[in-house]
């Protein structure tokens, strides 16, 4: 099929007849007994060929050029001479035999023959003349048609010559119809009705397509836009009805189309072949062709448009090569059980037939009917109806495999769902089991924290309780060996006395030995029962949480008086330097037990060892806030150890006295009940100061 349709194509556009002497004329056209059918006028036709395209209608009339007009060798064939600069007369004589005038129409079914003048004989021997064609205006024809038609009156009994002049640079076709006038005009609105019908179709399917575009933003649909408005353009410059309707005042505008659209049809076309076949996944090889036709495609109108004579055979030759490997390509994907290529395919076929039957009634093969003269437009409508049918079908195949790809989805989403729930569900009876040991583990901290901070404070208190035992050692001494000594003396005395031995200067020496031992007693229990008072207090503020009013400088002398005795052989001091009156109204008990764990700290990791140094106690005061700190000279500590200094159970005298709580302890006891805040600053070498700010006034929260 392909094949036939290159031959044909190729014969129609290359081969030029040979035009014999004129040995016998045709015989004239009888009009007479026309019927609704045209009548083809190439066997009645004479022609001269004007190779310079000078010749005038008088000079062709001349005895000397009138004997040279020729018949055509192949009346049966309509009328082409393939591709050529010359300019062509046509004669044909009409004889009416009947016995009424007959009113005719000339047509010349070829619009894209660039000028053609009619030359009517009149009455006598005059001739009336009309010039048209596809480079002239529109306006200008002497009858409003898409094709090239003449009204042509003719009496009865009578005979008249037509003369037709036809010069074109492109392809010489001259299809020479003669109808009755009822008879074309009857036909004429089959015709344009046909033609109505084949851009209306056109633009349905690019509007349609085009906002499924939009929508989806395929671009298939695209392609398919630029395919059908190609074509259509291409179509309406070939036939006629873009002059008519849309450039009528830019004649020229037929010409760029008719050698441009054709080139730009057919690259759209493989591009929309490759996209809807996916040539590149199911036949790459054919696919490489495909590109090169479009690149060829993109190149020729640049060709056509300069030199039209050299180019015209290579035009015709990539269409049908392009036209086997689309239908090639086709074929091949329906093979491989490609959905889509079997509407492809169809729709191909469709058009391949439109054009084999359009070449055949060229040639006057085929029969001439509105079918056949038509057909490359009914062709390439079916083939745009298919080619929708096509891309609808996709959208069907898309939206299924959409809805599909939902529901596994959907099912893999439930799937998910109860998965997760049931994770959901052991993970939260995972949670509750961590949650419900993590209670436990953190409710057996607390209490071991508690008693850890029990510890600590007994501890504080035991220290506290060995100094003092210590330092009540020395007056209950003195006053034990004092009374013991009176004892004696008293005892002696006694018998003494009852010997009668007793002497005035004894008893004097024994009232003021025991007057002295006396005073010696009075004083030794008298710093005792301080010592006792001043333990007492200090014990029940460090074992109560209690709050009351207080003197800061007697707070802190309280707490250091006890716990001086613990370091009276240390090489390091201490000194408070704290101004009297400075009145609280907070908790004794827990600020004293940071004053404690200040000077045990300094003790165990400022002074290590035998170094000597001080710790200051100092504070100011305002009306809201006190600020103390504990300045100690001691050895400092590192960067990490800063860091951690208030972790609890962190101590760089593991084992060697160190319990890792005193100052987070005192952290707590600082941001808790006292409502303030414990720093510290340290370098190394250079000591520590721990700065406390608590409110004079303890906040009602801290209780």
């Amino acid at each position: 099929m392909l094949a036939l349709l290159l031959v044909l194509l190729l014969g129609g556009a290359f081969t030029k007849p040979a035009l014999a002497a004129n040995t016998a004329a045709p015989p004239a056209v009888e009009v007479g007994h026309l019927g609704q059918a045209p009548l083809t006028l190439t066997p009645f036709v004479q022609v001269l060929e004007d190779p310079g395209g000078t010749l005038t209608l008088a000079d062709v009339q001349a005895p000397a050029l009138a004997e040279r007009f020729a018949s055509v060798p192949a009346p049966e064939r309509p009328l082409g001479f393939g591709t050529t600069s010359s300019a062509y007369w046509l004669k044909i004589r009409l004889h009416n035999g009947s016995d009424q005038a007959q009113a005719l129409m000339l047509e010349v079914a070829y619009a894209r023959l660039a000028h053609i003048d009619f030359h009517q004989q009149t009455e006598g021997q005059t001739y009336q003349s009309t010039a048209t064609g596809s480079l002239h205006p529109f306006a200008q024809r002497p009858y409003p048609h898409h094709f090239f038609v003449l009204p042509v009156s003719l009496a009865a009994q009578t005979d008249k010559t037509v003369y037709l002049r036809v010069q074109t640079a492109n392809t010489m076709n001259i299809p020479a119809l003669l109808w009755a006038r009822d008879a074309f005009h009857a036909y004429e609105r089959t015709d344009y009705v046909t033609q109505a019908g084949y851009f209306g179709i056109v633009l349905a399917m690019a509007l349609f397509n085009l906002l499924l575009w939009i929508a989806l933003r395929d671009v298939n649909y695209l392609l398919y836009v630029g395919f059908v408005s190609a074509m259509a353009v291409t179509m309406a410059a070939l036939n006629g009805m873009g002059l008519e309707f849309v450039w009528s005042e830019s004649p020229q505008w037929t010409t760029w189309i008719t050698l441009v659209g054709p080139s730009v049809t057919l690259a759209a076309l493989l591009l929309f072949t490759r996209r809807m076949l996916a040539t590149p996944r199911y036949v790459p090889r054919l696919d490489v062709a495909l590109q090169v036709l479009v690149i060829v495609n993109c190149v020729l109108p640049l060709g056509l448009l300069t030199a039209f004579p050299l180019f015209i055979k290579p035009t015709f030759v990539v269409i049908a090569v392009a036209a086997i490997l689309i239908l090639a390509a086709g074929l091949l994907c329906a093979w491989q059980r490609q959905r889509s290529a079997y509407f492809f395919v169809a729709a191909f076929a469709v058009l391949c037939l439109a054009l084999i039957m359009g070449t055949l009634r060229s040639f006057g093969i085929g029969p001439s009917m509105v079918v056949t003269t038509n057909g490359i437009q009914l062709g390439s409508a079916i083939e745009m109806l298919l080619l929708a049918f096509a891309l609808a079908d996709r959208f069907n195949v898309l939206r299924r495999e959409k809805e599909d790809a939902q529901a596994q989805a959907l099912a893999a989403q439930r799937g998910m769902l109860e998965t997760l729930q049931s994770s959901e569900k052991q993970l939260e009876a995972r949670v509750n089991t961590r949650t419900a040991e993590l209670s436990a583990t953190v409710l057996r901290l607390r209490q071991t924290q508690h008693e850890l901070v029990q510890s600590e404070k007994l501890a504080s208190l035991g220290s506290l309780v060995a100094g003092v035992a210590h330092e009540l050692n020395t007056p209950i001494g003195n006053a034990l060996l004092t009374a013991t000594t009176l004892q004696g003396r008293i005892a002696q005395l006694g018998t003494t006395l009852a010997r009668g031995e007793l002497r005035r200067s004894s008893m004097e020496s024994f009232v003021q030995e025991s007057d002295e031992m006396a005073q010696l007693v009075s004083r030794s229990v008298q710093r005792a029962a301080q010592l006792i008072s001043s333990f007492k207090q200090v014990a029940v503020d460090q074992t109560s949480e209690q709050r009351r009013k207080f003197d800061l400088l007697v707070l802190v002398e309280d707490n250091i008086a006890a716990l001086r005795p613990g370091y009276r052989h240390v090489p390091w001091t201490i000194q408070v330097d704290i101004a009297p009156g400075i009145g609280c109204d907070s908790f004794p008990g827990p600020l004293g037990q940071v004053c404690t764990n200040m000077v045990q700290n300094a003790a165990l990791h400022a002074f290590p060892g035998a170094v000597g140094g001080t710790l200051r106690i100092s504070a100011q005061a305002s009306e809201q806030e006190v600020e103390m700190h504990f300045a100690d000279d001691g050895v400092g500590m590192d960067a990490d150890t800063l860091a951690r200094v208030f972790e609890p159970f962190f101590t760089t005298r593991l084992g060697q006295g160190g319990s890792g709580l005193g100052l987070s302890v005192s952290l707590n006891i600082a941001n808790g009940l006292l409502g303030g805040s414990l720093s510290v600053q340290s370098h190394p070498g250079q000591g520590s100061c721990f700065t406390l700010k608590f409110p004079r006034i303890a906040p009602d929260i801290a209780r």
